[in-house]
């Protein structure tokens, strides 16, 4: 009579591909079983977990099992701290523009009895995703994780707190909620492999540090101006500062190996492709003369925010492979040789 604990061990095991399954589940569960304890009846909750994580790699194909490579690891390390560093200055820029915007005109939420109401999620957010950017530099990388977390948090509350009065800011809203996941998947597909300040090296990470030091100094000057001065009358200086802040971090991603470079720009192009979706979110639902958010709109909002990030992945990613795998020959007749 099979015993209860190998019944569910095959249960689990059904996950993996019919072909994998018929070469290797009577080896894994003779190993599976040899390894219980005595009287187990249930699989322990992260062998489980484990054994469908595998099985769902295994169903992915050898794509996705390429994912596990340490060069994919360490770009998805510093595609987590590129990510964690746009929501930080996304946020941050957002925060300095709305306190200038009260200095200025007052804060719009003060008629409403919500005074400084449209500065606090946007402060909390700056907030919490600097928090990972910094433990992400001290390659706290726990910290980081569950940091993380609570900054992901921190943005469903925003969007929570805005649903019942202002349902079309936390439509709005919803690039960061899926930027922030996509941060979030690459911490965890890069917890194996090394911290990105490794990857990047001394050299690497002291442009970085200049590009972030640099890109502050930018966002924190505008409210020292109320009309920012001129470089030669053709870029303000709080730009000057995030464009020179933008060649440091691309000086400091050239000197990481060009393997672990093109992944990263694989890596990245969903997060980069989340503001694009948005833009067609709101072009598709017309959000400027719509009275309510619909169902319609939600289902719209769902799709474009996984589509258009999985679609410049995909796009991303088969660009890696031809460049990679396939080799161009030119052949040249004799006369041409001539």
């Amino acid at each position: 009579m099979t015993a209860p604990l190998e019944i569910r061990y095959r249960r689990l095991l059904a996950i993996y591909p019919p072909a994998h399954r018929h070469a290797y589940e009577e080896e894994m569960v003779t190993v599976l079983m040899e390894g219980a304890a005595p009287g187990q009846r249930r699989p322990a909750l992260g062998e489980a977990v484990d054994l469908l994580r595998a099985g769902l790699l295994a169903r992915l194909g050898r794509g996705a099992q390429g994912l596990r490579t340490s060069a994919w690891r360490d770009a998805a390390a510093v595609a987590a701290l590129l990510g964690a560093v746009l929501l930080t200055a996304i946020a941050g820029r957002r925060l300095i523009v709305g306190l200038l915007y009260a200095r200025e005109s007052g804060d719009p939420m003060r008629a409403f009895g919500l005074d400084g109401g449209l500065l606090i999620d946007v402060a909390a957010r700056s907030l919490a995703w600097l928090a990972v950017v910094v433990a992400l530099l001290l390659a706290a990388r726990r910290t980081a994780t569950a940091l993380t977390i609570v900054a992901v948090l921190v943005e469903i509350a925003a969007i929570a707190v805005w649903l019942p009065s202002q349902e079309f800011r936390a439509v709005r809203m919803s690039w960061a909620l899926v930027a922030a996941l996509l941060t979030v998947a690459l911490l965890v597909l890069s917890r194996q492999g090394r911290p990105a300040t490794v990857i990047l090296g001394r050299r690497g990470g002291a442009l970085l540090a200049a590009g972030l030091v640099l890109a502050a100094a930018g966002a924190f000057s505008l409210p020292w101006w109320s009309i920012p001065p001129q470089i030669l009358g053709l870029v303000t200086v709080p730009d000057a500062l995030l464009l020179a802040a933008g060649a440091m971090l691309l000086a400091g991603l050239h000197r990481i190996p060009a393997g672990i470079r093109r992944r990263i720009l694989v890596l990245l192009a969903p997060l980069l492709a989340v503001p694009v979706a948005q833009r067609q979110l709101e072009q598709a639902i017309d959000i400027s003369l719509a009275r309510s958010v619909t169902p319609g709109i939600v289902v719209v909002d769902v799709l474009l925010m996984t589509g258009v990030p999985l679609l410049a992945f995909a796009l991303a990613a088969a660009a890696l492979h031809l460049r990679e795998n396939i080799t161009v020959t030119i052949t040249r007749t004799p006369e041409q040789a001539a």
